[in-house]
């Protein structure tokens, strides 16, 4: 846990880096940044009560994952600091920002013994509707649960992007390749097929008629036809 002298400290270094970040406009992460600490700033009054301290939030290429959080401090001793990766979407950002607000509340509130990706964080975040396994990779989203959770934190307008994450055998995107639209409950959606790999899912499975098939899988009803084979995409039972 960090002591109120070191939380004292951190936050006016923190509030400096973060002020700095949002107002730099030739850097070339300033858009984002600002994105990122506008989200963490919310969840942390709608999900934290304001009880988390100042945090740091960098990018870096190099991550081989969404984000990394630095407990213990950084290499220049900085604390409460994480770093994602650049090439995030903004649904991608948002739960990269959720997960490490729920680093920070373990780094200010639990014992070194409770920190990481152990059982508290994964029910915390379960909380909220992201269902993690023991090294932090999402395995499932509770839709019904984080959409509430998007809505407090001013997320709406990403409630279409969490349902095609929890889509786990086709990247659907808002590129110009695809043309999504809502209209009483139904997707209609022009499908591209980049594969990704599986994960657990509770969605419903459908299928074209390509051998074999492109599945995909969605929570609600899905019009879709697959530009291979022509054909649509059926619910498989």
């Amino acid at each position: 846990m960090v002591s109120n002298n070191e939380q004292a400290v951190a936050g006016g270094i923190n509030k400096a880096i973060k002020q700095n970040a949002r107002t730099t406009n030739n850097w070339k992460h300033q858009a984002k940044a600002d994105f990122a600490y506008t989200i963490f700033e919310a969840v942390n009054t709608q999900l934290f009560k304001d009880e988390l301290p100042d945090v740091v939030i960098g990018f870096d290429s190099r991550l081989k994952k969404a984000g990394e959080y630095y407990f213990e401090g950084d290499s220049i001793s900085l604390k409460h600091h994480f770093d994602i990766h650049p090439d995030l979407t903004n649904f991608d950002i948002v739960l990269a920002v959720l997960h490490n607000a729920v680093h920070v509340w373990q780094d200010a509130e639990k014992s070194k013994g409770q920190w990481y990706h152990s059982k508290a964080h994964r029910d915390k975040l379960k909380d909220f509707g992201v269902t993690t396994n023991k090294s932090g990779d999402v395995t499932e989203l509770d839709l019904s649960i984080l959409h509430d959770v998007m809505d407090k934190i001013d997320c709406t307008a990403y409630r279409t992007d969490a349902m095609d994450y929890d889509t786990q055998e086709l990247t659907l995107n808002t590129s110009s390749n695809l043309a999504t639209t809502q209209e009483q409950g139904t997707t209609a959606v022009k499908i591209v097929t980049n594969k990704m790999p599986k994960a657990t899912s509770k969605n419903k499975k459908w299928s074209c008629a390509c051998m074999p098939p492109i599945n995909v899988r969605c929570a609600v009803n899905l019009t879709a036809y697959c530009t291979a084979c022509n054909s649509d995409f059926e619910l498989q039972v």
